[in-house]
């Protein structure tokens, strides 16, 4: 289990304040994605997953308008294709071992293919492929992934465009980001997502085949304010 994605403390719940304190004071959407954006930069690759738990705090909250906000927000995103996203050195099989790296003509130093991966389809690298991080565990995937659906969900477009981009990363079999369960996990997500009925809880049932927990991962605390 990756120690970062392990538990909730304080400094991260201030940090989410501050954000969020900071987008309310911009009217305008370009500068709030500017905000977004230059806070995952700051955090770099290897912290993305703070970014993803400052998501889930919003998500947990009782701060409806904080999660509007938030949600709005990468709507306006995913309508330019500019999700804040982070980086897995993932590709190919999830069993790769040997041949996990390659190597460029003419040069003898290691490379990792990597890719921006927006926050679904990060986790769900994470959980299925094997990354320079310790592979997600399908409790934590499955919680994390049901609250990140039911605060998305708050805006029609975003789960809209969402749904859409993760059909598409699911067709795309030759550019060998995902491995075929990934594949097969954004697939069944993209389908149940797309029926705008379905709650958050069927739509990870129908990514997971019916096996994902229902029992959630307890957070330690509901945020009423931010």
């Amino acid at each position: 289990m990756d120690p970062v994605f392990h538990s909730l403390t304080e400094p991260l719940l201030e940090i989410t304040r501050r954000l969020v304190s900071a987008l309310q004071q911009e009217s305008s959407s370009d500068m709030r994605l500017a905000l977004a954006k230059r806070l995952v930069r700051q955090l770099g690759d290897e912290a993305y997953p703070v970014f993803l738990k400052i998501l889930l705090i919003v998500a947990e909250s009782e701060d409806t308008s904080a999660k509007q906000l938030v949600t709005d927000l990468l709507a306006a995103a995913a309508q330019r294709m500019d999700l804040p996203s982070g980086q897995l050195s993932a590709w190919g099989g999830s069993s790769r071992t040997d041949d996990e790296t390659l190597t460029p003509s003419g040069s003898s130093a290691p490379m990792t293919r990597k890719r921006l991966l927006g926050p679904i389809e990060y986790l769900t690298v994470w959980y299925c492929q094997q990354t320079q991080r310790p592979m997600l565990e399908e409790p934590l995937y499955a919680d994390a992934l049901r609250k990140l659906i039911s605060l998305f969900g708050l805006n029609p477009q975003l789960r809209q465009l969402y749904a859409d981009k993760l059909a598409a990363d699911a067709s795309n079999e030759l550019e060998g980001t995902f491995t075929r369960d990934s594949r097969d996990i954004l697939n069944r997500l993209s389908q149940s997502w797309q029926q705008p009925a379905n709650t958050a809880e069927q739509v990870v049932q129908a990514a997971l085949r019916g096996t994902a927990p229902t029992d959630p991962v307890p957070s330690g605390w509901i945020v009423h304010r931010l």
